[in-house]
């Protein structure tokens, strides 16, 4: 385990070496490198460089085979939500854990109860700090890092950097950071979410508050859902059964969906059965 640590430690000096001697001067400014070693161990991308890292963050995630943990502050991107719904619908055993706070975001919470819905576990911190961290560890084999939150800012308006480690040995000391955070029950707790999961009601709201919010929680769902333009509505009736629609059905016109579906197999992994069966 010293080793490692000691391994590890030297490997992240030379990549934040490497960052630092990798930017050439021009006119007094400093110009991000190529963001890569030569022999590929190491990469990096920039935000305000144009080097897109959200695109490296999904190839890292649309590439895992077998395992992928993340734990990352924020999460609402959808490009890189759907990109882990994926992994989880082609077999790879994903892991989640994020901060408590964030989690209660709207568009954050969006993002959780679609995962959630997908059977992917999920965590957040109870103890009183944030729950910080931007990393991904993928088939024991790659881990990333860097201030780069997975977020639409982060990609787009934000000074960010995201580093990729192409390294067993960091990434083997990455995943055993999450896994001491995974089954730390004092630390941290399951989080259950999805799709379908109806808010707790504030008893000062209103009932076309409430209709209100949920119409928005269903449209939210629907722009992260895994198709353009989903068209299955779900709806939640007043004996609390979980019932789905699909186009051309008796009541599909009439309904005001809760939540929205690409496919009935969506539907029903939420809980929801099929109008009149």
């Amino acid at each position: 385990m010293k080793g490692t640590r000691t391994l590890t430690a030297g490997l992240l000096m030379l990549a934040a070496f490497v960052l630092l001697a990798g930017c050439t001067l021009t006119g007094g400014s400093a110009t991000p490198a190529t963001g890569e070693l030569k022999d590929g161990q190491v990469e990096w991308a920039f935000t305000q460089a144009d080097q897109h890292p959200e695109q490296r963050l999904t190839a890292i995630i649309d590439g895992a085979n077998e395992t992928l943990d993340i734990a990352v502050y924020s999460l609402t991107y959808p490009d890189i939500v759907q990109a882990i719904k994926n992994a989880a619908q082609r077999g790879v055993k994903v892991r989640l854990i994020t901060d408590r706070i964030q989690a209660s975001g709207k568009s954050q919470k969006e993002a959780l109860k679609l995962l959630g819905s997908a059977g992917i576990p999920l965590k957040i911190n109870t103890h009183s700090g944030l729950m910080h961290l931007k990393m991904t560890v993928a088939d024991g084999q790659v881990a990333t890092t860097g201030s780069f939150n997975y977020s639409k800012a982060a990609s787009t308006a934000n000074d960010e950097v995201f580093v990729v480690f192409h390294d067993e040995g960091i990434a083997r000391s990455f995943e055993e950071q999450f896994e001491a955070m995974w089954n730390d029950d004092s630390r941290f707790e399951t989080l259950q979410a999805s799709i379908a999961m109806p808010e707790a009601s504030d008893s000062e709201k209103s009932g076309a508050e409430d209709a209100k919010e949920q119409q928005e929680q269903g449209e939210e769902a629907a722009a992260l859902a895994s198709c353009p333009n989903p068209q299955i509505k779900g709806n939640i009736n007043a004996k609390g059964d979980k019932i789905y629609h699909v186009p051309g059905g008796a009541q599909y016109e009439a309904t005001k969906p809760e939540a929205m579906f690409c496919t009935e197999d969506e539907a029903v992994s939420a809980g929801y059965r099929k109008a009149g069966s």
